[in-house]
Protein backbone atom coordinates (compact mmCIF):
# COMPACT_ATOMS: atom_id res chain seq x y z
CA UNK A 1 0.00 0.00 0.00
CA UNK A 2 1.31 3.46 -0.92
CA UNK A 3 2.15 5.91 1.81
CA UNK A 4 0.35 9.23 1.98
CA UNK A 5 3.54 11.12 1.08
CA UNK A 6 4.04 8.90 -1.98
CA UNK A 7 0.46 9.52 -3.15
CA UNK A 8 0.90 13.28 -2.65
CA UNK A 9 4.16 13.15 -4.59
CA UNK A 10 2.45 11.29 -7.44
CA UNK A 11 -0.40 13.80 -7.48
CA UNK A 12 2.10 16.66 -7.57
CA UNK A 13 3.99 15.07 -10.48
CA UNK A 14 0.74 14.61 -12.40
CA UNK A 15 -0.28 18.24 -11.78
CA UNK A 16 3.13 19.50 -12.83
CA UNK A 17 2.96 17.41 -16.01
CA UNK A 18 -0.47 18.86 -16.82
CA UNK A 19 0.73 22.42 -16.16
CA UNK A 20 3.80 21.88 -18.32
CA UNK A 21 1.75 20.41 -21.16
CA UNK A 22 -0.79 23.22 -21.01
CA UNK A 23 1.88 25.90 -21.06
CA UNK A 24 4.11 24.29 -23.66
CA UNK A 25 1.23 23.90 -26.10
CA UNK A 26 0.50 27.61 -25.76
CA UNK A 27 2.89 28.45 -28.60
CA UNK A 28 1.94 25.64 -30.98
CA UNK A 29 1.66 26.97 -34.53
CA UNK A 30 -1.87 26.70 -35.82
CA UNK A 31 -4.07 27.13 -38.84
CA UNK A 32 -7.34 28.15 -37.15
CA UNK A 33 -8.39 31.71 -36.44
CA UNK A 34 -8.31 33.61 -33.17
CA UNK A 35 -11.43 33.82 -31.03
CA UNK A 36 -13.28 37.03 -31.87
CA UNK A 37 -12.18 39.79 -29.51
CA UNK A 38 -14.63 40.65 -26.75
CA UNK A 39 -13.15 43.37 -24.56
CA UNK A 40 -15.42 42.67 -21.59
CA UNK A 41 -14.77 38.93 -21.56
CA UNK A 42 -11.01 39.28 -22.04
CA UNK A 43 -10.84 41.91 -19.31
CA UNK A 44 -12.81 39.68 -16.91
CA UNK A 45 -10.54 36.69 -17.59
CA UNK A 46 -7.42 38.86 -17.18
CA UNK A 47 -8.75 40.08 -13.80
CA UNK A 48 -9.36 36.45 -12.80
CA UNK A 49 -5.80 35.58 -13.84
CA UNK A 50 -4.33 38.52 -11.90
CA UNK A 51 -6.19 37.42 -8.76
CA UNK A 52 -5.15 33.77 -9.22
CA UNK A 53 -1.47 34.69 -9.66
CA UNK A 54 -1.59 36.98 -6.63
CA UNK A 55 -3.07 34.13 -4.55
CA UNK A 56 -0.47 31.66 -5.83
CA UNK A 57 2.45 33.95 -5.08
CA UNK A 58 1.08 34.68 -1.59
CA UNK A 59 0.72 30.93 -0.97
CA UNK A 60 4.27 30.25 -2.16
CA UNK A 61 5.67 32.98 0.10
CA UNK A 62 3.99 31.30 3.08
CA UNK A 63 5.62 27.96 2.32
CA UNK A 64 8.81 27.31 4.28
CA UNK A 65 11.90 28.30 2.32
CA UNK A 66 14.60 25.84 1.49
CA UNK A 67 17.69 25.98 3.66
CA UNK A 68 21.25 25.83 2.44
CA UNK A 69 22.10 22.40 1.09
CA UNK A 70 18.53 21.18 0.66
CA UNK A 71 17.62 19.71 -2.72
CA UNK A 72 15.49 22.04 -4.81
CA UNK A 73 16.75 25.23 -3.16
CA UNK A 74 17.70 26.93 -6.44
CA UNK A 75 14.51 25.73 -8.13
CA UNK A 76 12.47 27.16 -5.24
CA UNK A 77 13.99 30.63 -5.58
CA UNK A 78 13.82 30.59 -9.39
CA UNK A 79 10.17 29.59 -9.12
CA UNK A 80 9.48 32.46 -6.72
CA UNK A 81 11.17 34.85 -9.17
CA UNK A 82 9.13 33.56 -12.12
CA UNK A 83 5.93 33.83 -10.07
CA UNK A 84 6.81 37.47 -9.43
CA UNK A 85 7.15 38.02 -13.18
CA UNK A 86 3.84 36.29 -13.85
CA UNK A 87 2.09 38.28 -11.13
CA UNK A 88 3.48 41.57 -12.44
CA UNK A 89 2.60 40.78 -16.07
CA UNK A 90 -0.91 39.59 -15.22
CA UNK A 91 -1.59 42.76 -13.22
CA UNK A 92 -0.29 44.93 -16.11
CA UNK A 93 -2.39 42.97 -18.59
CA UNK A 94 -5.50 43.34 -16.46
CA UNK A 95 -4.94 47.11 -16.06
CA UNK A 96 -4.25 47.64 -19.77
CA UNK A 97 -7.38 45.73 -20.80
CA UNK A 98 -9.48 47.59 -18.23
CA UNK A 99 -8.18 50.85 -19.73
CA UNK A 100 -9.40 49.73 -23.17
CA UNK A 101 -6.21 48.36 -24.74
CA UNK A 102 -6.80 45.79 -27.48
CA UNK A 103 -5.22 42.54 -28.63
CA UNK A 104 -2.26 44.06 -30.46
CA UNK A 105 -1.40 46.43 -27.63
CA UNK A 106 -1.54 43.74 -24.94
CA UNK A 107 -0.02 40.81 -26.85
CA UNK A 108 3.59 41.60 -25.76
CA UNK A 109 2.49 41.52 -22.10
CA UNK A 110 0.66 38.24 -22.67
CA UNK A 111 3.68 36.74 -24.44
CA UNK A 112 6.11 37.66 -21.62
CA UNK A 113 3.70 36.18 -19.11
CA UNK A 114 3.49 32.89 -21.05
CA UNK A 115 7.29 32.68 -21.23
CA UNK A 116 7.54 33.21 -17.46
CA UNK A 117 4.82 30.58 -16.93
CA UNK A 118 6.80 28.06 -18.99
CA UNK A 119 9.91 28.77 -16.94
CA UNK A 120 7.88 28.33 -13.75
CA UNK A 121 6.57 24.99 -15.03
CA UNK A 122 10.16 23.84 -15.57
CA UNK A 123 11.08 24.79 -12.00
CA UNK A 124 7.98 23.04 -10.67
CA UNK A 125 9.23 19.79 -12.15
CA UNK A 126 12.26 20.00 -9.84
CA UNK A 127 10.30 20.38 -6.61
CA UNK A 128 7.53 18.96 -4.46
CA UNK A 129 4.58 21.31 -4.07
CA UNK A 130 1.97 20.77 -1.38
CA UNK A 131 -1.81 20.90 -1.71
CA UNK A 132 -2.59 24.61 -1.18
CA UNK A 133 -0.10 25.63 -3.86
CA UNK A 134 -1.26 22.88 -6.24
CA UNK A 135 -4.81 24.24 -6.11
CA UNK A 136 -3.57 27.78 -6.74
CA UNK A 137 -1.43 26.59 -9.66
CA UNK A 138 -4.47 24.96 -11.23
CA UNK A 139 -6.44 28.22 -10.92
CA UNK A 140 -3.68 30.08 -12.80
CA UNK A 141 -3.53 27.39 -15.50
CA UNK A 142 -7.33 27.49 -15.91
CA UNK A 143 -7.29 31.28 -16.34
CA UNK A 144 -4.43 31.06 -18.87
CA UNK A 145 -6.41 28.47 -20.85
CA UNK A 146 -9.41 30.83 -20.96
CA UNK A 147 -7.24 33.74 -22.09
CA UNK A 148 -5.22 31.87 -24.71
CA UNK A 149 -7.80 31.72 -27.54
CA UNK A 150 -7.98 35.52 -27.60
CA UNK A 151 -4.23 35.84 -28.18
CA UNK A 152 -3.19 32.64 -29.92
CA UNK A 153 -4.76 30.54 -32.60
CA UNK A 154 -6.09 27.17 -31.51
CA UNK A 155 -4.36 24.22 -33.15
CA UNK A 156 -6.59 21.91 -35.15
CA UNK A 157 -7.51 18.65 -33.45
Amino acid sequence: MQSRQSRNGNATRILVALVGTALLTAATPAVAELTPWNQEQVTAVAAELAEATRDLRRTMRRQPGKTLGQPGRRAYFRLRDELGSIESASARLSRALADGAGREETFPIYRRMILAARNAAQELRRMHIGEPASTRIQAVVDALKKLRPYFEEEPPL
